[in-house]
């Protein structure tokens, strides 16, 4: 079956949060609170804590917009990732 190639629904979830793990490492290693970085990606300071805290899961376009606004590249924080 094509299915068992991807990941189901709670590893794609896991993925996901190890991603915005990554980048949050990031925000913080750069010494930005969610205020500045809201300010650098014109996303609210809402939307970022909610994202961080693993309530909403950000699509490609988002986790770019705000990798973009640390300096980073996305596919260094997806590559950096370990699929268990």
């Amino acid at each position: 079956m094509i299915y068992d190639k991807f990941m189901n629904i709670r590893e794609a979830q896991t993925f996901s949060d190890a991603v915005v793990d990554q980048i949050k490492a990031e925000q913080l290693k750069q010494g930005l609170s969610n205020y500045a970085l809201a300010k650098k990606t014109g996303l609210s300071e809402t939307t970022l804590s909610y994202i961080f805290r693993h309530q909403r899961h950000p699509t490609l376009y988002t986790l770019k917009i705000i990798t973009t606004a640390l300096k980073i590249s996305l596919a260094d924080a997806i590559r950096n990732i370990e699929i268990k």
